[in-house]
């Protein structure tokens, strides 16, 4: 129940909720009323002054919507296992919920896996797991379904982002569905580098637009989900 859950805490420019449709469903998400005011906030400047850190996780990105409906119509059977990374405000992983699967919500931020667990709860779904998860440290496990949305923004993430792609995406047993990573992007810059590095590290990569029709190629300033299967 949303009253178990341990409160949000005070942030600066406070939360705010917003509805988001679904397919057939509407969802109420909370998500913080100004992410920008936490640009100033004493433990964030000291978080990256440490280690470079940003509160990514406070943005509902623009491929968040697009991505969230797309995963309805996801090719891998309902109720797989599914981690998420950069969960963020918790948006495209509770359309996974809704849509059947049993989703992992990661962030490097354990607010960010505080709030997916508010906006599960409060749309009716079960309190989801989580992991505190640096993409800089793979952990010792395996999904066959992994998703990111808004992830590859920062070309200094992608060399992390591949080795952990490489690590944690489970080989496909004989005779089931393909183990695959759902990587939603806008259509930036940096995307078709993303894309031919993982290329280079072996991974078969398919672009998909919003209606999970193959494109030819990277998309620019245009939603695409970048498609990751083992080579």
């Amino acid at each position: 129940m949303l009253h178990l859950l341990p409160p949000l805490p005070a942030l600066p420019g406070g939360w705010k909720e917003t509805t988001f449709e679904l397919p057939g469903r509407k969802l109420q998400i909370i998500l913080p009323g100004d992410p920008d005011h936490l640009l100033e906030d004493p433990e964030v400047l000291a978080a990256n002054e440490r280690d470079d850190y940003m509160p990514y996780w406070s943005y509902l990105w623009p491929a968040a919507g697009p991505f969230a409906r797309a995963m309805q119509s996801a090719p891998w059977p309902r109720g797989a296992e599914v981690l998420d990374l950069g969960s963020g405000v918790g948006l495209t992983g509770v359309s996974g919920l809704v849509r059947g699967d049993q989703v992992i919500f990661s962030d490097y931020d354990p607010q960010s896996l505080l709030l997916s667990r508010h906006n599960a709860v409060r749309n009716g779904l079960a309190d989801p797991e989580t992991l505190l998860l640096d993409w800089r440290r793979p952990m010792e496990r395996q999904f066959r379904v992994i998703t990111g949305c808004e992830v590859t923004y920062e070309r200094r993430n992608h060399e992390p982002l591949i080795a952990l792609l490489t690590s944690m995406l489970a080989p496909t047993p004989e005779g089931e569905f393909p183990s695959v990573v759902w990587i939603a992007d806008p259509g930036r810059y940096h995307a078709a580098a993303f894309v031919a590095l993982a290329r280079e590290s072996g991974f078969v990569v398919t672009i998909l637009d919003e209606e999970l029709k193959e494109q030819p190629a990277p998309r620019s300033n245009a939603f695409q989900i970048m498609q990751l299967v083992r080579g």
